[in-house]
């Protein structure tokens, strides 16, 4: 059914593609999913690609072998190096074949895991409160897995041990491990470590200064591997936001690269083959927390890789509609007075911008790629709706 733009607000939709691999060109495959239906598109629509169908596209993918020979490059590691490992997130696709990696580059050596508690930087829990009292623990302390005893934790969706799981992953490359739980740093550059590797995703930077302004050298974020532009495989982010593809062979997806350049290619593509006006967004993970979980599910480094420059860094601004309705009513303006008065208030806002003004009272200015991309991954990424292609109309 038919609806004109006089009756819809934000439409956002999902687009079938068919299977892409890395044979596949992502500027082609768009070019044939909307020959086969041009009606998809329209001038202003925003049409969001998921990184990973780009990612693949690019063939930018890794094996552990790779990473642990970039690994040991990279930290001057020896078979028998000691390696620390700072505050990694609880993932089986997202962390679990890195931490592999790492204990790959150090085989006769020793892997130390440090945990932040009682999260991890996205929310999924390593402790309960409850444990805590019973130990006699509290946030400033460290916890050994001796003290931690049995009262180990089932994570609440996967009902996974990660503690118990990144043991099994680290032992099995040959190398030693020791894990613990611990909100600070001093602890574990007590033990002298050949490296450390800061994993974390969105704080990775004031980790790394805290252990920098320690006097620690050899140490490195997950940004710091694979993110050389010398190298043909590579991403500006480097191992973050990096995923499992393929276990069988032991692969890892990177983010995609220059994913701006990416965007405006798209764009062109549009422009050129279907005279419409479009802006184009690669997106991954929503930036969004789940309410009953606790869980951020942002573990990608952002949330739009690249947008085209009709787009970027501009803030959505909107008009509180409900404060301007009332305070017209009162001032005993009809319906229809008040609609026209509300369109042109928008009208003025876009182009003024005015975020201090009465009409913006109660809304937060975002920047629209992000919010755009998190809607994209709530109708595509959330959902598995193999749908890598979301049109969102009607935005801006």
């Amino acid at each position: 059914m038919y609806l004109p733009d006089t009756v819809t607000g934000v439409v956002a939709f999902g687009v079938k593609t068919g299977i892409i691999t890395s044979d596949d060109s992502i500027v082609e495959v768009i070019k044939r999913t909307i020959t086969k239906n041009p009606d998809i598109i329209r001038d202003n629509d925003i049409l969001c690609v998921t990184e990973s169908v780009v990612a693949i596209s690019q063939r930018n993918v890794v094996t552990l072998d790779d990473v642990s020979a970039e690994i040991k490059s990279r930290l001057n590691l020896r078979r028998n190096s000691t390696v620390g490992v700072i505050h990694p997130i609880l993932s089986r696709n997202r962390f679990s074949m890195m931490l592999k990696a790492i204990a790959k580059a150090v085989p006769e050596g020793k892997v130390i895991v440090q945990l932040r508690f009682t999260d991890d930087e996205q929310g999924n829990p390593v402790i309960t409160k409850k444990t805590l009292k019973k130990i006699n623990k509290c946030l400033a302390d460290i916890i050994t897995l001796s003290e931690l005893g049995k009262d180990r934790l089932f994570h609440p969706e996967t009902g996974m041990d990660y503690i118990d799981y990144y043991e099994a992953i680290v032992k099995e490359t040959g190398s030693d491990v020791e894990i613990f739980l611990d909100n600070s740093f001093g602890h574990i550059i007590n033990k002298n470590p050949d490296a450390i590797i800061v994993s974390n995703v969105h704080g990775r930077n004031e980790v790394l200064e805290d252990i920098r302004e320690t006097g620690y050298k050899n140490v490195i974020t997950l940004q710091d591997i694979y993110s050389d532009p010398e190298n043909e495989v590579h991403s500006e982010f480097g191992l973050l936001g990096s995923n499992l593809l393929d276990p069988v062979n032991e692969q890892l997806k990177l983010m995609p690269r220059n994913s701006d350049g990416v965007c405006k290619d798209i764009q062109k593509m549009v422009i050129t083959e279907f005279n419409k006006n479009i802006e184009v967004i690669i997106n991954g993970d929503g930036a969004y927390k789940d309410p009953e979980s606790g869980i951020f599910e942002l573990a990608d480094p952002v949330s739009c890789f690249g947008c085209t420059p009709g787009i970027k860094n501009r803030n959505r601004i909107g008009v509180k509609t409900k404060y301007l309705m009332q305070k017209l009513h009162n001032e005993g303006k009809s319906k229809e007075e008040i609609e026209t008065i509300i369109e042109e208030e928008k009208k003025n806002f876009l182009e003024k911008q005015d975020k201090q003004g009465f009409s913006a009272q109660g809304t937060t200015p975002r920047k629209i790629e992000n919010l755009v991309s998190s809607l994209a991954d709530l109708i595509s990424g959330s959902g598995d709706a193999n749908t890598p292609l979301i049109v969102v109309r009607n935005f801006v």
